[in-house]
């Protein structure tokens, strides 16, 4: 057997304490049992002799077949206790005495013997399948802690033990999905740190650049001019990459309480619509409203308008000079439905289930300005809205924005 823990030891240690007592206890019962059978078997001699002394012409048999008086038994008592026979007579001297102990040692040694050998054999092999299960529960720990997350102890059979391991698998499975989210956050700042690097490097190049430039030809106005217009779109560009970050990492962290109110759908989606009228029409795009007028939705207006600004500017920047945007709006039992359509390029079949990746570029828009994080916040704002977002589209005859929203009741 296995090296016994502390716990078998002291188990072991009690039992076999018991086991002492048990024997000790059946000694005293055997020695009492054997003084008492002797004792008996006196007083019936005592009766016997002075029967035969009390008759001396009587049959040797009615000696132990008739009734015996208290005359008989003092008339036997005496003569026999003359001749040394007596309670006090060492058992051992006398035959009869002598086997019943002997059996009575017998039956009790053999009784105590099976049971407890019968005892100590049930432990034990209770004992060797506990100490199996436990080392194959302690290597499941070490390849565990070692780093195979995947490991489980088998709790499939009922008990205490099974109900410990249970618990124990339980808490395993919330250590790897804590680890496995750890990994994922710590990949996802990496990505992001490398990604607002690239994103910064280019602008701040390009500013260092012009300060050069101008700083070389400082009595040329015209030259100053130029590049401090370029300078301006430099830095409303770094400026656009960190706003817009610092947005997602409050959604992200869970920080923003969105305030949530009874808002037309009409009203809110024309202020949206508005900020792009004058960059819409110096292009000649043409920007459409549609939806009942009395719609409400419950979200909070500033950062819905927000999220649907992004999609509308992706529209526009995707649409080509002519085109057409449409903003729409519908409710059904059970959602409501803003639409944001185009009819420009289309999204390449590759890009689809990418566009709502933070800093994600198509190789096929190169010429769009832009940083990838327009429509990733939508996303992110739409979701802390309990809703969701979808797109389908065909080259060269537009794209299709669905932001959906069930209709919950406030709460």
């Amino acid at each position: 057997m296995e090296r016994m823990g502390k716990e078998t030891r002291t188990m072991l240690g009690r039992l076999m304490a018991v086991c002492f007592f048990a024997v000790i206890s059946s000694a005293v019962l055997i020695s009492w049992m054997t003084k008492d059978f002797l004792k008996t078997m006196v007083e019936h001699d005592y009766e016997a002799a002075g029967y035969l002394i009390n008759h001396p012409d009587t049959n040797v048999v009615s000696a132990f077949t008739k009734d015996k008086t208290a005359d008989d038994l003092e008339a036997g008592k005496q003569v026999l206790e003359e001749a040394g026979y007596n309670e006090s007579t060492d058992s051992a001297l006398i035959p009869a005495a002598a086997e019943y102990k002997t059996r009575i040692i017998l039956i009790f040694g053999g009784m105590l013997f099976t049971f407890f050998f019968g005892v100590f054999l049930v432990i034990c092999l209770y004992i060797k399948k506990q100490n199996a299960v436990f080392a194959e529960a302690g290597r499941v720990i070490s390849c565990f802690l070692e780093g195979d997350t995947d490991q489980r102890i088998d709790s499939e059979e009922t008990g205490d033990w099974y109900h410990l391991f249970h618990r124990v698998n339980e808490l395993a499975a919330i250590l790897s999905a804590h680890a496995e989210h750890e990994k994922q956050t710590r990949h996802f700042l990496q990505d992001m740190i490398s990604d607002v690097s690239h994103q910064l490097k280019t602008p701040l190049a390009a500013l260092k650049m012009y300060h050069e430039i101008i700083a070389q030809d400082g009595t040329d106005k015209e030259t100053i001019r130029e590049f401090s217009r370029k300078s301006l779109r430099e830095i409303r560009r770094v400026e656009d990459v960190v706003y817009t970050l610092l947005k997602l990492a409050r959604l992200d962290a869970g920080s923003i309480r969105m305030e949530m109110e009874e808002e037309n759908l009409e009203a809110l989606l024309s202020d949206v619509t508005e900020r792009f009228e004058v960059p819409a029409a110096q292009e000649w795009k043409e920007m459409i409203l549609s939806g009942e007028g009395d719609i409400n939705l419950r979200c909070d207006a500033l950062w819905l308008s927000e999220a649907v600004g992004n999609v509308v500017k992706n529209a526009l920047e995707h649409t080509e000079r002519g085109g057409r945007i449409t903003v729409s709006w519908e409710q059904t039992p059970l959602l409501t439905n803003i639409v944001i359509e185009d009819n420009g390029k289309g999204i390449h079949p590759e890009d689809i289930h990418h566009i709502f990746k933070r800093f994600y570029r198509s190789r096929f828009s190169q010429d769009i300005h832009g940083i990838g994080l327009g429509l990733p916040l939508a996303k992110a704002i739409v979701e802390a809205h309990h809703g969701t977002i979808s797109v389908t589209s065909r080259m060269g005859q537009g794209s299709r924005f669905v932001l959906s929203f069930f209709r919950l009741t406030k709460e």
